[in-house]
């Protein structure tokens, strides 16, 4: 992730920070401080994939909308243009998303161009009608599988929020109505990594980052439409993942530890989809769970960061010496999704 540097403010800024900031805020921004000090350096980035640049960036610009906090919109702004490293479909989908988020700031044309010259490229090469349809992994067109296609349906309910252009919308509903026809949603409502040689549910473990960006997807199609089932079927994983995809004592949890690299951001991509699925939710038990749920887990990692002074264990019960910029970003989406 070289290129990525980002400069949090000096310790005299954040001692200008409001005395009755909230304690959430007060959370978050130190986790971010702590991001910056440790990895905000030109080598530091390079224990993060470059796909990850684009995660760690939404979440930034996630604190910025939830706290007002500005102080980083410069350095946010010259990341999300750093477009090296991309090189499979989910890849360039990352960083749609991302551009598109950003342009939600400051909408700079550049911008929103980059992000729907990007998109429409992928569809024309990569969506054909092997297994029915879906989105192509790679270009060399060798899996279909779950997050490259949850993306493809967060970037075109985003561009179409963006846009106003119905053919956006159009993609959406077309994505999600194969998506859910695919069989890589299993009963539980849990979805698996992909489709076998015979276009039926590979088996693959049911990452926490494909049951988050669908999160974000569903909710987001949900709004553009009208239509309640999306956010019911984002409901029913959510609750599946917090109830599952968790150890003995609720935390989440990977199916599998080795995941190298990658694994430190999957927590975070489905913390920032579940606290933007929550904000969304009428007031119940279903979104009472939820937010109790993230709001545990944000104490187990405030913990874990010993009050923001220290790294975040990419492995929530700690000791696993998985840090990072990856696994800090990590642990302030769980603390934002918790914010009321």
């Amino acid at each position: 992730m070289a290129g990525l540097l980002f400069v949090f403010g000096s310790a005299a800024a954040r001692a200008e920070m409001p005395l009755e900031t909230p304690d959430w805020q007060a959370r978050a921004g130190a986790v971010a401080t702590y991001l910056d000090q440790t990895w905000g350096k030109p080598d530091g980035w390079k224990a993060s994939e470059n796909w990850q640049r684009f995660p760690i960036i939404d979440v930034l610009i996630d604190y910025q909308r939830r706290s007002g906090d500005a102080r980083w919109h410069a350095k946010i702004a010259a990341a999300v243009r750093n477009r090296q490293g991309l090189v499979l479909n989910d890849d360039d989908l990352w960083a749609v998303i991302t551009h598109i988020n950003a342009w939600e700031i400051d909408h700079d044309p550049e911008l929103l161009a980059w992000a729907a010259a990007t998109y429409a490229r992928i569809v024309a090469a990569h969506w054909d009608d092997h297994c029915g349809g879906g989105l192509w992994w790679d270009p060399q067109h060798s899996y279909k599988n779950a997050i490259t296609n949850e993306l493809l349906l967060q970037a075109s309910t985003k561009l179409y929020r963006a846009t106003g252009q119905a053919v956006y919308r159009d993609w959406a509903v077309r994505t999600w109505s194969w998506f859910a026809g695919s069989g890589m949603i299993g009963a539980d409502g849990l979805v698996n990594d992909g489709l076998d040689a015979q276009c039926r549910n590979n088996g693959a473990p049911r990452w926490t980052y494909n049951q988050g960006v669908l999160l974000g997807g569903l909710n987001d199609l949900a709004a553009i439409t009208g239509d309640g089932q999306y956010r019911t079927a984002a409901v029913r994983t959510a609750l599946a993942a917090t109830r599952r995809l968790v150890t003995q004592t609720g935390l989440l949890t990977e199916p599998s530890d080795a995941l190298g690299r990658d694994g430190p951001m999957f927590k975070g991509v489905f913390a920032l989809h579940l606290g933007h699925l929550i904000a969304g939710m009428p007031e119940g038990p279903d979104r009472a769970e939820l937010q109790a749920w993230a709001q545990r887990n944000g104490e187990v990692v405030w913990g874990l960061s010993a009050c923001g002074t220290g790294p975040i264990d990419g492995v929530w019960t700690g000791g696993s010496g998985q840090v990072g910029a990856a696994a800090q970003a990590s642990g302030l989406a769980i603390l934002l999704a918790g914010a009321p």
